[in-house]
Parts: C-alpha cells; structure tokens; sequence
C-alpha cells in the first residue's frame, strides 16, 4: 500500500519512482547489486543501478555494468534464427536432421518452430551434468546426443523446456551462416541493434562478480554447484564456467543500458534488416506450446505480455514486454536468490502508472 501510494504521489507530481523502486527491492531481497532499464514510447526512461558489482572491491552497479543473462539468451537466439527465416535461408516448418535419428518413422519430424517454442520433445539437459561437473558439451559432443537420443514426447504435442532444444538452434544457425554462433550473432544482430556490450558467451570484461545467497549455498552444501570459490563475507563468490556449444540458450552476456536498445528493437523500432515488423510481431503470436517464438507469454489484466527470465553464473536476469502499452523492463542482478521478475513487476507497474498519469 505504501509503494502504491508513493507511486501515485510521483506520478502527479511527474518524478520518477525507478530509482527507489531498485534500492527498495536490493535490500529486501538481500542481494548484492541489480541493474535495470525501462522503456516506454520508444525511449529509455530509466536505465539505473544499485548496489555493488563486487563486494570486496566495493565497485558500484550501473546501467552499463556487465551481467550474464542466462536464458534470456534465448531471446538473442530467436531474433537471430528468425532473421534467417527472413533472409529465407530457414523454414519454421522445415524438418530439422540430424536429431533423434532412431526416433519412430512414424513421428513428426522435429522443426524449427518446434525448437523455438520449447515443442520439439527434446530433454531439458540432456544426460549432462553440466550445472554441478562444469563440464560443458562441445559441438562436437552435443551433435552426438542429438543424434542418438530419445525423445521427451512427439514433436509438437507437448510444452517441455529445453536448453539443448536452443543449443540445437546455435548449431543450425552456424551450418546456415557458415559461421560461429558468435561472429553470426554479432554481426547479424548485435552490431546492427548497436548493442556493443553485449557478446554470445563470456568470460565477459568487466562482469559483475556472482554470489551465493547470504548464508547459503545451492542446491545444498553437501552438493554445491559446480564453482563455488572463496568466501566474502557471509557470501561465496560463484565462479564462471564457459558454456561451449551451451551458449546459444543461456551463455551471453549484457549491460540494462543495450537491454533497452534491444527492448526498443522488440517493441517496433526500426532495423528491419534484422527483422521485419511482420516476424515481431509474430514472436508474440501464441504458439501451440502456449508460448511464443523464443519467448514466454503470459496474461496480465488486458494485457498480454512477453516475457523471459535467465540464470547463469549466479546471475539472474527477467525481460518483460508490454507491447500495446509500449513498456519494456529488463532487470539484472547477481545473486542466486534473487528473484528479478519481482523486482521488474514492480518496475512496469509504476511505467505504467506514469503512462496513465500522463
């Protein structure tokens, strides 16, 4: 009641909540430092930090910190794959080889609009054990899962996330381009969107040092995630690990400030040569998974809104995207127990507000 109140006050007196809306929700949730951006109207209204990026040194967060965003890498991968669906160098519906070759004659074959919307029947992880081994397939050796594993469920008939569902997208990505996953998304979206902070895959410059939760470590302290390293504090510093041929679904890394240019990008601006306005605007089109193309949709009110949340390295990351209303918040952070689509709920709704107030 208070932070609505305080919102309303704001509002009419036309000052911005942004800044203590972040301070607020660090505290409270414990977490050392968080980064966000806010979009409404095609501009960045809000692109701010707080907190530290690391603890020991004391360096501050700002909107041009460095976070890794796990799975809203998901997001890059999408734009890049349908970007050659654009180019017509892919079909959505265009069966993809090489995957599940002893699957029965009789299912479907696995498309890329399977892989994007989390429908191809592919396991979450496959059999490795990457989260607590660090021990990260190659190309080599994720093409060689794909082609003799099992298959969840029939392709198309059943919602089951899939990291190695968008590991399999890099691959296809790089055969098409005949490039790396890194240089085809740099070139192709990135430097195109000016995005310059941001990479398909660390060790990233600059990025803000991971934590355990206060007191904690996860899952359990009898079996941690793979790179727990020294203590700070009540803390540990959670270590980087390189994702290889993981990259595509959970490895880049970003700043909040080139998180907005990519939110304005989603929500209509410009730079079609990436991808027309017709292929945004189908990325929020419900699928038969119940999700978009490379993103989640969920109902708010009225409102439809697409959204991806991540997690990598003890980074945690959520993009939310009201297109009728034209706002967009990403928040990142760098603690296991953060929760930051709290924390970007709290963001929209004051955009919101502020929007109606106008």
């Amino acid at each position: 009641m208070k932070t609505l109140l305080l919102l309303t006050v704001l509002a009419a007196a036309g000052e911005s909540p942004f800044e203590d809306i972040l301070d607020e929700a660090r505290v409270q949730q414990d977490v050392p430092g968080v980064s966000a951006v806010v979009v409404r109207d095609n501009e960045i209204i809000f692109a701010g930090g707080s907190g530290v990026a690391d603890i020991a040194s004391g360096r501050l967060v700002t909107a041009d910190t460095t976070f890794y965003i796990g799975s809203v890498t998901k997001v890059l991968t999408a734009i890049l794959t349908l970007h050659l669906v654009d180019q017509n160098d892919l079909g959505l519906d265009d069966p993809v080889p090489g995957i599940a070759l002893a699957a029965p004659s009789s299912a479907p074959a696995i498309s890329v609009r399977h892989l994007l919307t989390h429908s191809s029947g592919l396991d979450r992880e496959g059999n490795f054990n990457y989260w607590f081994s660090a021990d990260f397939p190659d190309g080599n050796s994720l093409s060689g899962y794909l082609a003799r594993t099992s298959l969840h469920s029939t392709p198309g008939a059943q919602l089951h996330y899939s990291n190695i569902g968008f590991a399999a997208l890099g691959q296809i990505i790089e055969s098409e381009t005949q490039s790396s996953f890194t240089a085809a998304l740099q070139e192709r979206v990135l430097h195109p969107l000016g995005m310059r902070a941001t990479g398909a895959h660390g060790p990233a410059p600059g990025v803000a040092q991971g934590y355990t939760p206060a007191g904690r470590m996860l899952p359990n302290s009898s079996r941690p995630f793979a790179g727990i390293g020294e203590q700070v504090g009540d803390r540990h510093v959670r270590m980087y690990h390189d994702a290889k041929a993981m990259s595509p679904a959970f490895g880049a890394y970003s700043t909040a400030r080139d998180m907005g240019r990519l939110a304005l990008f989603l929500l209509g601006d410009g730079n079609e040569d990436v991808l027309s306005l017709e292929t945004r605007e189908a990325m929020r089109e419900r699928q038969r998974s119940g999700r978009g193309l490379g993103v989640g949709l969920e109902r708010d009110g009225d409102q439809v809104l697409a959204t991806h949340g991540g997690w990598f390295a003890a980074h945690r990351s959520q993009l939310l995207l009201d297109h009728e209303n034209g706002i967009a918040v990403i928040v990142l952070t760098n603690s296991d127990n953060a929760a930051p689509r709290r924390i970007a709920n709290a963001l929209y709704r004051a955009a919101l507000l502020l929007k109606l107030a106008d």
